[in-house]
């Protein structure tokens, strides 16, 4: 009988405080903003610890309105709550929030939750967040607005020492974007985000600086993105591909045709964003349509250029099915159907140059077939072109095959099968031999008139 009377007693005591309990909370909980915290309607159960906030909002120092949030849930433990220690609140269910982060170093987020001499003196551990928004600011630019967003962040109070994983689901440049991040190995950390038909053009125009300096800009493309960046120490090293459909890039040249293409596709391999430098697996546009004839745009120039330089390892390039129009003597010459490939010999190194091939239509029946070597970078070509049905200038050249110029522009191999014509016609120049297989193992020479 004494223990059901002293049990009944310290239930009245703990329900008889209970009613001072909110004002309590609400006064730490407003540690946590520099302009306070306030709420319309608090309730705390001591016995389940269950708490839950109504109408929630946070003000910065100039009394702006940095966060709010229909209704926030969560357990408090209540011998934390009347203790001096942070208060750590757990299985924390937030509706309807909405963050405007003010610009701050990459990462400096996931120090929230970490307790400790100066941690904060709210600390969450398990955070599910439904139907909010995320407002990143950018000084001098729009703000970066992700909506709809849903959020589970498991075990936050890790995050200080990068054992902590959560994911994330949100709606961002027209399209649901999903961001996983988990450790990788001590002292790195990996953010995987994948997302399907995403308004690129969109997405860079908020990124400026990704291509600040190339003189392109990308006009239209939806892209799927399955990347993957690691943060180790003060490097930031990206994995995956990207994939931008129905592509539409305009130069900054005032008279240049945009470049259209139905897909380009690129795929990286610890590429370090930091360095600008790392590996290319696989580059690759899809029927794409080139205007040349009122000269090439710089932006052209400058990534062949990089492709070529020492900070890039490209391993394959490849243009499928399309159309270049290029400066001709009379009139301008297009060739269709334009497939090319380079494949990196990389077993002889990494800095080995490429497999060349290349295949395309011009005129009206006539076809233009590429077999050859070219050095790692662009400099040097070696093997043979071969022409077959192909008028240029007002000579035809029914069959026949030319040395691949040093130079293996589409313009210098042009001017290769021209020479034939300037020397007498393809009866009276040399006739080197044809190369069907690999470059240096050239194929006997085919007889005029046939393929």
């Amino acid at each position: 009988m004494k223990a059901l009377v002293a049990a009944v007693a310290f239930a009245a005591a703990l329900v008889g405080g209970a009613g001072a309990l909110p004002l309590l909370l609400e006064a730490r909980l407003a540690a946590l903003a520099p302009g306070g915290l306030a709420v319309s309607g608090i309730h705390y159960n001591p016995f389940s610890g269950r708490l839950t906030l109504r109408a929630v909002s946070a003000h910065d120092g100039a009394g702006r309105e940095i966060f709010r949030a229909d209704e926030v849930e969560a357990t408090a433990p209540i011998g934390e709550l009347l203790g001096t220690a942070p208060l750590t609140l757990q299985r924390v269910r937030v509706v309807a929030p909405r963050l405007v982060v003010a610009p701050v170093p990459a990462l400096t987020l996931i120090g929230l939750g970490a307790a400790g001499p100066a941690g904060p003196p709210v600390v969450i551990d398990g955070i599910v967040v439904s139907h909010g928004a995320l407002v990143l600011e950018e000084p001098g630019g729009r703000a970066l607005v992700a909506r709809d967003l849903t959020a589970r962040l498991d075990r936050l109070a890790a995050f200080r020492d990068g054992d902590a994983a959560f994911a994330v689901q949100t709606a961002l440049y027209g399209t649901n974007v999903w961001i996983t991040g988990q450790p990788v190995r001590r002292g790195a950390y990996a953010l995987r985000f994948r997302a399907e038909r995403l308004d690129a053009a969109a997405f860079l125009e908020d990124f400026p600086q990704a291509l600040a300096a190339a003189g392109v800009r990308l006009a239209e493309g939806r892209a799927d993105v399955d990347a993957t960046l690691v943060f180790a120490g003060s490097r930031v090293l990206a994995s995956g591909q990207v994939r931008i459909e129905r592509l539409v890039a305009r130069f900054a040249e005032p008279r240049s045709a945009p470049l259209t293409a139905a897909a380009l596709v690129l795929g990286v391999d610890r590429w370090d964003l930091a360095a600008g430098v790392g590996r290319i697996s696989r580059l690759e546009l899809q029927r794409p349509v080139l205007t040349l004839d009122r000269g090439t745009p710089a932006a052209i120039t400058s990534l062949v250029e990089w492709l070529a330089g020492p900070d890039v390892t490209l391993r394959r390039l490849r243009i499928v099915d399309g159309t270049m129009r290029l400066p001709g003597t009379e009139r301008p010459i297009t060739l269709r159907g334009l497939t090319l490939g380079l494949q990196s010999a990389a077993e002889t190194g990494p800095r080995a140059g490429f497999v060349l091939t290349a295949r395309a239509g011009l005129g009206p029946d006539g076809r233009l077939t590429l077999d050859g070597a070219l050095s790692r970078n662009f400099r040097r070509a070696e093997g043979a072109v071969r022409a077959i049905g192909v008028t240029l200038d007002g000579c035809g050249l029914e069959d026949t095959s030319v040395p691949l110029p040093v130079e293996a522009s589409p313009g210098a191999v042009l001017e290769a099968l021209a020479s034939v014509c300037n020397a007498g016609g393809p009866e009276m120049a040399p006739r080197p031999p044809n190369v069907r297989g690999a470059p240096g193992n050239p194929a006997r020479p085919s007889e005029s008139g046939h393929s």
